[in-house]
């Protein structure tokens, strides 16, 4: 299909989903390609944001002695969001699905 540069912002995980997707899908348009590279991106931060989270633990005492979630722990749920967002809005995630059943009758 298309073959792009991948972009040097991207790192490890981002570089091959990018990859990935324009071998798989026919992406020309530079606003695609830009969601896509975004896309790569947070992939990338979730990767880095984990292995921080995995370092200091999931949870973490605050200043007033509570037990608190991790910063780092918000970062990811929304950093997976972001990318879901960007799926859908390329169209990624769309597949004809199979008729379950008959149409109806008049």
């Amino acid at each position: 299909m298309t073959k792009a540069k991948t972009p040097p912002k991207l790192k490890k995980k981002g570089a091959k989903f990018y990859t990935k997707v324009l071998q798989d899908y026919e992406l020309v348009d530079v606003h695609d390609l830009e969601r896509l590279q975004m896309a790569g991106k947070c992939l990338d931060e979730v990767a880095e944001i984990e292995e921080r989270v995995k370092t200091d633990g999931m949870f973490m005492v605050n200043r007033y002695g509570a037990t608190v979630e991790h910063p780092g722990c918000k970062m990811i749920r929304d950093l997976r969001m972001l990318f879901v967002k960007i799926i859908r809005e390329l169209g990624l995630d769309l597949e004809m699905a199979a008729d379950s059943r008959p149409p109806r009758r008049y």
